[in-house]
């Protein structure tokens, strides 16, 4: 094969690559559409992969097979599910071409064994660090009077999601079962907690700056007149919503609804305004 022969090849398994991946995105942001309490995310995965299958295994028996491998029970962080699909992708890729190192159960094995350390990354990366930093700078522009702090909210989510699921589909599709090394051990432990320390700080941050929960009382020490919240920002600055904040998660935490915590911490503003302890 000359030179010229071999870059074309390469430009067009290339080509095909990139297909592949942007194909597995799209499909995979139906991932929940098919969610069920038997096999939660199943239908999703098998709908993501299936163009792929209905390709590689043009007879009805293989193709009946891989659907039936793919319809197994499956659950994971929606958004890390790139990773999973360019891992699986890439082996069922090697199995059409007869590689004997692939076998049915390699593959159900290493997705399954996939869905767990990713779905912690997840967690940690989008509910403890995305969310909480892009709903922290969008609500200060609400605040401030900005009609786009709402828009840039969904925007920046949807954005940010979508980088993710190309990122991990390329990343998982050329590692293959490399991949599964990749994330064990330590590294996957100092991935999650790192999101976390993040997300605690920014949390905090968003507690000090969206919440000015603060106290107007006073008392008389002789013949001067001192401001409780001038004493309690001696202690720690922001210790009142500090304080609402534990409140309201020793609630939640206590399996308090929701709704019933808001009508709570309502109550309690009104009636606290009212009297006066808190402005």
């Amino acid at each position: 094969m000359t030179n010229n022969e071999s870059t074309t090849v390469d430009a067009k398994d290339e080509k095909a690559r990139r297909r592949l991946i942007r194909s597995l995105t799209w499909r995979g942001l139906l991932l929940q559409g098919g969610f069920n309490y038997e096999r939660f995310q199943n239908l999703g995965f098998w709908w993501m992969i299936r163009p792929l299958l209905d390709t590689l295994y043009p007879n009805r028996e293989d193709r009946a097979a891989a659907y039936r491998r793919h319809l197994t029970y499956f659950n994971t962080n929606p958004w890390v599910i790139g990773p999973i699909a360019g891992v699986v992708a890439s082996m069922e890729q090697k199995r059409a071409r007869g590689d004997s190192s692939v076998a049915d159960e390699t593959i159900t094995s290493v997705k399954v064994g996939l869905m767990a350390p990713l779905s912690g990354i997840g967690d940690s990366l989008v509910f403890g660090t995305i969310r909480p930093i892009l709903a922290a700078v969008c609500a200060a522009l609400a605040i401030n009077g900005n009609v786009l702090g709402p828009v840039i909210f969904l925007v920046g989510l949807f954005a940010t999601q979508i980088a993710m699921r190309v990122w991990g589909t390329s990343i998982g599709y050329r590692a293959g079962t490399k991949f599964l090394a990749r994330i064990g051990g330590s590294q996957l432990d100092k991935v999650k907690e790192g999101a976390t320390i993040v997300g605690l700080a920014v949390t905090g941050a968003l507690v000090a700056t969206l919440l000015p929960i603060t106290t107007p009382f006073t008392y008389e020490n002789g013949e001067a007149s001192i401001a409780l919240q001038d004493q309690l920002d001696t202690v720690l600055p922001g210790l009142l919503p500090l304080a609402a904040s534990l409140a309201v998660f020793w609630l939640i935490r206590k399996r308090i609804s929701p709704v019933w915590v808001l009508i709570g911490t309502l109550v309690v503003g009104l009636v606290a305004g009212f009297f006066g302890v808190l402005a």
